[in-house]
C-alpha cells in the first residue's frame, strides 16, 4: 500500500546522514552508501505529509500550544500500542528527547553527582551528561555464551548505592545492542534505582519497534510505585521519520518530579515544540498507524536481509535485535582494530556505518547499521562488504 521500495536521493538535502560521507571522506565519494544515522530512507506517511502541506497553507507560524486533540492524539496512541493509560497532566512537551533528558538531568542532579549509564549506549547520554558536570557510571552490558546482552544486575546495586549517584539512565529498545527489556527486567532495575533513591531516566523513543516476540514494557505500566521514580521520553520522530521536525514528549507522573523538571526546563530558557511538530505528531497518532504497520514488516523482512548476510561471511556475527531499526553488527572476527575496521568499511567497502566504538570503549570491533532503507539499497551496502572482506 505504501513505497518503501523507492530511493530518494537525499545528498544536497541538508541531511546530516550523507552529509557526514564528504564531512569525514572529502569531496568525491558520491558512491558510498549511508547506513548510519538513525533516521529513516523513507518518505514519511503520505497522512503525515498531507497534514503538514494544509498545515503550510492555512496557517500562521505564531506561538503555538498543544490542543485538547493533540493531547488525545498522544494519549490514544500510547494506550493502543503500549497499554499505558497516561494522564494528560503528566505530558510535558520537548523539541526533542535529548533536550528533555539535559532538563531531567539538571532537575535532580547537581554538577559532581553521579549518573549511571549502561554502555555500549547512545552516546550522547555521556555527552550531556558530561556537560553538566556529572560523572558517569558505566553499568556496562554483559555478553553472554549466545552473543545476547543482559545488564549486571550485581554491578548496577553496587554503583546505585554510591551516595552522590542521583539518577540512571535507561535505553528500552536498547540503542544500538537492540535489547528489549523485559517487565521483570525493567522491575528489578527500577526497585535497586528506588531503593537508592536514583531517579529513573527511561530513553523510550524506539518503543515503537519491537520484532515478532518481543514488547516494549513502558516503565509506566509497572505501577504506581515505578511512575512516582521516573520520567519517560518519548516521541513519534523514529516511528515516523520526522526528526527534523522536533517533537517529543515526556511523561511524569510524580507531582514533585514534574515540578522540578517545570523548573530546569525553564532555566534553559523552556523546553517546546515546533509548529510543525506539533502538526506532524497529531497526524501521525491519528491517522498513520497503518504506515508504521507496513514499516514493521519492511524492517523484517531487511533484518532477514542482514541475518542472512552475516551467517555466510566468516568474521561477522549479528546480534540478533529484539527492537529498533538498527542492526549491531559484531565484526571483532575479521580481526582488525576499531581505526582499521572503520577504514575498511568505508574506503574499501564503500560503506558508512556507524562505528561502535562510538558507544562506547566495549563497542570497538562494531558497526551499526541503519535498516530503515529500501532492502535494494540494504542488499547493495552488504555486497559490498562481503564482497570486501572476500578480497582481503
Amino acid at each position: 500500500m505504501y513505497d518503501f521500495r523507492t530511493l530518494v536521493d537525499r545528498r544536497g538535502t541538508m541531511s546530516e546522514k550523507w552529509h557526514l560521507i564528504e564531512e569525514d571522506m572529502g569531496p568525491g565519494n558520491d558512491d558510498v552508501l549511508a547506513l548510519s544515522v538513525a533516521d529513516m530512507e523513507f518518505k514519511p506517511a503520505p497522512q503525515i505529509v498531507a497534514a503538514l502541506v494544509d498545515a503550510a497553507r492555512h496557517d500562521v507560524f505564531g506561538y503555538d500550544y498543544a490542543t485538547d486533540a493533540y493531547y488525545d492524539a498522544l494519549i490514544g496512541w500510547m494506550r493502543r500500542r503500549h497499554g499505558f493509560d497516561v494522564a494528560r497532566q503528566w505530558v510535558r512537551l520537548s523539541d526533542g528527547v535529548m533536550p528533555a533528558i539535559n532538563a531531567a538531568l539538571r532537575a535532580v542532579s547537581r554538577p559532581g553527582d553521579k549518573v549511571i549509564i549502561q554502555r555500549p549506549v547512545y552516546y550522547p547520554f555521556t555527552v550531556v551528561a558530561e556537560a553538566n558536570g556529572l560523572t558517569i557510571l558505566d553499568n556496562e552490558l554483559r555478553v553472554e555464551q549466545d552473543g545476547t546482552y543482559v545488564m549486571d544486575v550485581e554491578d548496577l546495586a553496587r554503583k546505585a548505592a554510591d551516595p552522590r549517584c542521583t539518577a540512571m539512565i535507561v535505553c528500552n529498545p536498547h540503542n544500538p545492542v537492540g535489547r528489549v527489556w523485559t517487565a521483570d527486567e525493567l522491575r528489578t532495575v527500577a526497585d535497586i534505582c528506588i531503593d537508592n533513591d536514583v531517579t529513573l531516566l527511561s530513553d523510550e523513543i524506539h518503543a515503537d519497534f519491537a520484532y515478532p516476540g518481543h514488547a516494549t514494557t513502558m516503565l509506566g505500566t509497572l505501577g504506581e510505585r515505578y511512575r512516582a521514580h521516573c520520567m519517560e521520553f518519548t516521541a513519534p520522530t523514529k516511528t515516523f521519520n520526522l526528526a527534523g521536525l522536533a517533537c517529543s514528549n515526556v511523561i511524569i507522573a510524580d507531582p514533585g518530579l514534574r515540578r522540578a523538571f517545570d523548573i530546569a526546563a525553564a532555566n534553559i530558557g523552556g523546553l517546546t515544540v515546533s509548529h510543525f511538530g506539533l502538526v506532524a505528531c497529531q497526524a501521525a497518532y491519528e491517522q498513520a498507524e497503518p504506515w508504521l504497520d507496513e514499516l514493521l514488516d519492511v524492517l523484517s523482512g531487511n533484518l532477514a536481509l542482514v541475518r542472512d548476510f552475516a551467517s555466510g561471511v566468516d568474521g561477522i556475527r549479528l546480534v540478533e535485535p529484539e527492537g529498533t531499526y538498527l542492526a549491531w553488527l559484531d565484526c571483532r572476527g575479521l580481526g582488525m582494530d576499531a581505526d582499521d575496521l572503520c577504514d575498511f568499511m568505508r574506503r574499501r567497502a564503500r560503506v558508512y556505518f556507524d562505528e561502535g566504538i562510538m558507544f562506547g570503549a566495549s563497542g570497538a570491533g562494531f558497526e551499526r547499521v541503519n535498516l530503515a532503507c529500501p532492502a535494494a539499497m540494504l542488499s547493495q551496502a552488504l555486497e559490498r562488504v562481503a564482497g570486501a572482506i572476500a578480497a582481503r
